[in-house]
């Protein structure tokens, strides 16, 4: 078994509450592995299937501790909220998650609760109102994201293109995106280097989130993010 099997396996151990609180068989000191699994476990409860490809998740988390080990957490400062937050986001993005807003964990003491409990709720326990929630289309470029405002998005190396790219492997306006709200396709201009998808020279076709377009010397990720999600 290896070591990545065995902490997964460790943290579902860890992920079974009895009525949404968390309780360790011995009364030892709170860590913030706990803590993390505890809230991803929430995350999952709470997770709800837009369509094929989006997943929504709650966003914001409340962690009741008990004050001994809250005080005890409380001196980690920042570094505490830094961990937790870069666990759950890891399983966020391995389980392929969206958030409506940005994440949020706040913890706070309940004198309720024993040394090595903890209670965690999520924001209406469940993802929120789907009806609200609007999806956009955007491109991440060598680690920056470009949100594609209109219907149909052109880009290339000329200022003319909606979205100009300083990359002289380009065409003046190299491939179009257009999005319908719900789906999205890719179209090559007739652009002198062509148009690839995935390593696939191609010609116009549907696109998924995550796909890589290289055109030029430049590789797009395209994506479709929840609205107020720019991150």
């Amino acid at each position: 078994m290896n070591a990545l099997s065995f902490i997964e396996k460790f943290e579902r151990r860890l992920e079974r509450f009895v009525n949404g609180a968390f309780s360790k068989a011995f009364k030892s000191q709170l860590q913030p592995v706990e803590i993390s699994a505890a809230i991803k476990a929430k995350m999952d409860a709470g997770a709800a299937v837009v369509d094929r490809d989006r997943i929504l998740a709650p966003d914001s988390y409340k962690v009741k501790l008990s004050p001994a080990d809250y005080s005890r957490l409380k001196q980690l400062g920042s570094s505490l909220n830094e961990e937790v937050e870069s666990k759950v986001k890891a399983h966020a993005k391995k389980q392929r998650y969206q958030f409506a807003g940005n994440l949020n964990i706040q913890m706070e003491a309940d004198s309720a609760l024993s040394v090595g409990q903890l209670r965690v709720s999520a924001a209406g326990s469940k993802a929120p109102d789907l009806a609200a929630v609007t999806w956009r289309p955007a491109l991440d470029i060598n680690g920056k994201r470009y949100l594609l405002a209109k219907a149909r998005t052109t880009v290339g190396r000329d200022a003319s293109a909606d979205l100009p790219i300083n990359d002289s492997g380009l065409s003046r306006t190299h491939f179009a995106i257009s999005w319908d709200g719900a789906t999205a396709t890719i179209e090559d201009l007739g652009s002198t280097n062509g148009t690839k998808v995935s390593g696939i020279k191609i010609g116009s076709q549907t696109l998924i989130p995550d796909t890589v377009i290289s055109a030029g010397r430049t590789e797009f990720v395209f994506r479709v993010i929840a609205n107020g999600d720019s991150k």
